[in-house]
């Protein structure tokens, strides 16, 4: 959803394996509930706290005070289905959600029929047991709690979604990016990443407050969640709406991490008003710490009788996503432009994209063909594209020195004219 980054939650299921990893919340079946909380209570020392001195509590954790107190109401799951309807009807409408639905298919990132809206309403629906609602006139915290009780796994969730309302107090979240910048562009993932990174650091501080016998400081660069989880189930969905949910919390931890050892709790705090350009920064801190940005890309123009549908920036994270087996292929990206276009009821993507050095262009375009290869079958040659088809689709991969191009469409023909107006010198 465009503006409600807010509605990914802490994890829960996890602290079953003493954390191995945050991610977002999935809500274990009540037995396992029942359990968490007797875990957290009896062996980690979770006690019955108030909002105000759970609130307490996180600023001391994460180094930076509250402005003000942050409200605090508690839902049920037939409560939670119902705002969450609300809050798609108003943040993620039907047209924007087309379209990222025919951009991701023309990557072939997505599985023919799917219908995004309903797969990502329906993800976010059992997933969630607490959260923060940035939007104007909410600003306020939520419980996914039957007995309306801060149960010790209420509080662990909590103490990540009270993190996000203490950011929310010093940067508004709902306006961070423009609108136009959609849930899979990179732009937008970047400042998630940050954001979902330092909450869930914020929570590993938390809990380490909460053990007997470990110093706080350690946490400072110690792995007291694990180390990566190299991928993560979230049942029914393709990789790219699980990368898009889930990679936020695992390399935006490892960014947390790099931002803590580098200065604290200031640095931490200063990158809210300096985020990531990419996520390349975030994947590679040292470029953040750097300055490195994305390179320009030049502009794609509309195609004789195209409708511009989406635009934005694919990133190296989801590029990654994009290339599976091979997703090392993916460094050295510099930067890429996509624009998506509609031609009479037919889809047109253009996407290019620059890299640091011609090698990485070709490591690239190697692994990429390869992909494609997989999924569609051998290509044949025009114009010095490799043509793909299947599935109603055809995709074209070219590119020359540092830069690397995809074409897709659903119409052979648009296609074919697309290949010709890049081909013609």
């Amino acid at each position: 959803m465009t503006r409600t980054v807010r509605l990914l939650a802490a994890p829960v299921a996890v602290v079953l394996l003493v954390l191995p990893l945050p991610l977002p919340a999935q809500e274990p079946p009540p037995d396992a509930t029942d359990l968490i909380n007797a875990l957290l209570a009896g062996l980690v020392g979770f006690q019955e706290v108030t909002g105000p001195e759970l609130q307490k509590e996180v600023a001391e954790a994460g180094g930076v005070p509250f402005r003000y107190d942050v409200r605090l109401e508690y839902i049920d799951r037939g409560e939670l289905a119902r705002y969450l309807r609300e809050i798609f009807d108003s943040e993620y409408p039907e047209p924007r959600a087309r379209a990222e639905e025919r951009t991701l298919r023309a990557l072939d990132l997505l599985p023919a029929g799917t219908d995004l809206r309903a797969l990502r309403a329906r993800v976010l629906e059992e997933n969630i047991v607490g959260f923060y609602d940035e939007r104007p006139g909410r600003k306020r915290l939520y419980a996914v709690s039957a007995d309306r009780t801060l149960t010790p796994s209420n509080q662990l969730v909590l103490s990540h979604e009270l993190r996000h309302a203490l950011q929310d107090q010093y940067v508004d979240l709902h306006v961070a990016l423009p609108s136009s910048v959609g849930d899979f562009d990179d732009r937008r993932l970047a400042w998630l990443t940050l954001m979902e990174g330092d909450a869930t650091l914020i929570m590993e501080r938390f809990l380490r407050r909460r053990l007997s016998g470990v110093p706080e400081q350690a946490s400072e660069g110690s792995d007291l969640l694990g180390g990566t989880v190299p991928a993560f189930a979230v049942p029914g969905a393709p990789p790219v709406v699980r990368d898009q949910l889930v990679q936020p919390y695992l390399v935006g931890l490892d960014f947390a991490r790099a931002l803590w050892r580098r200065g604290g709790a200031e640095a931490l705090r200063g990158a809210w008003s300096r985020p990531p350009d990419s996520t390349e920064q975030v994947l590679h801190p040292e470029k953040y710490f750097a300055g490195e940005t994305p390179r320009a890309v030049a502009e794609i123009p509309t195609p004789p009788g195209g409708s511009l549908l989406n635009e934005g920036v694919l990133g190296e994270m989801l590029t990654r996503t994009l290339l599976e087996e091979a997703p090392e292929a993916a460094a050295g990206w510099g930067g890429d432009r996509f624009r998506v276009f509609d031609l009479s009821g037919r889809t047109l993507l253009v996407w290019h994209s620059v890299w640091d050095t011609g090698r990485d262009a070709e490591e690239f375009l190697t692994a990429l063909r390869a992909r494609f290869g997989r999924t569609h079958g051998p290509a044949e040659s025009r114009s010095g594209f490799s043509v793909f088809r299947s599935g109603g689709w055809s995709l074209a991969v070219g590119g020359t020195g540092d830069g690397a191009l995809v074409l897709s469409s659903d119409d052979p023909r648009i296609l074919r004219d697309a290949i010709g107006a890049r081909a013609r010198p």
